[in-house]
């Protein structure tokens, strides 16, 4: 049992270096920063979107929708849908080169969005009350969960640990999911360590604005630039 959980974290590890992963990471960021726009607080709806997104990585890989996700259309879709992707990480990661580049005015808020004329907010006058909209959170739920349902699917575009992917579908197919099942959580988990890793980040209390800005124009560049893995 210490050799599996040994192969499993071994294995999440090294499938962690995927496009896939890198444009959630990249889709993440963009996320919170959506969220924070929407004056809304980020922390309960990312803890929504990993779990929706790990769990769907888990039924799609391992489980009876591999019959869908195998089909050449479906690849073919994936393929264009990741290209469009790219193409939106690499605007996004120039508008955040360039606003670090420029030092142009930034908000002393560790997940600011890149300010410019289009993002501009006017401060309510005061003694008046801004209307809240009933309907922002639960749209905002519903469109975490899409998000992360949508690129937990996109990401068996990828190949995963050969060994990984014989023992989930083995184990499902003899009905053992109970005895596999931690090996193949620790393996999603693990496999999400660069996703980790931006949680953190973007989790550090007065981060610099400028240091941010670097951080995700980084990240977008490099989700950006692994969709060309993504087409050989």
């Amino acid at each position: 049992m210490n050799d599996l959980l040994f192969i499993a974290f071994g294995a999440g590890l090294r499938d962690g270096l995927n496009p896939c992963i890198f444009m959630t990471s990249a889709a993440f960021i963009a996320h919170g920063l959506w969220l924070r726009s929407n004056s809304l607080r980020a922390g309960w709806l990312r803890i929504i979107f990993v779990l929706v997104y790990a769990s769907s990585f888990l039924e799609f890989n391992f489980g009876p929708a591999q019959i869908f996700i195998l089909r050449k259309e479906f690849i073919f879709a994936a393929k264009i849908l990741y290209f469009v992707l790219g193409v939106w990480a690499f605007i996004l990661g120039i508008l955040f080169f360039k606003d670090w580049f420029l030092k142009g005015p930034i908000a002393n808020n560790c997940e600011c969005p890149v300010r410019g004329p289009s993002t501009s907010k006017v401060m309510p006058l005061e003694g008046t009350k801004q209307r809240s909209n009933p309907f922002k959170r639960p749209a905002m739920l519903l469109l975490t969960v899409i998000l992360g349902l949508v690129l937990s699917v996109l990401a068996t575009v990828w190949p995963i640990n050969n060994y990984i992917m014989l023992l989930g579908n083995e184990a499902f197919l003899k009905g053992q999911w109970q005895a596999v099942m931690p090996l193949l959580i620790g393996y999603v988990f693990t496999s999400m360590w660069p996703l980790w890793f931006v949680w953190a980040f973007l989790s550090i209390k007065n981060l610099r604005p400028s240091l941010l800005k670097i951080v995700c124009a980084s990240v977008f560049f490099t989700a950006s630039s692994c969709v060309i893995f993504i087409f050989k």
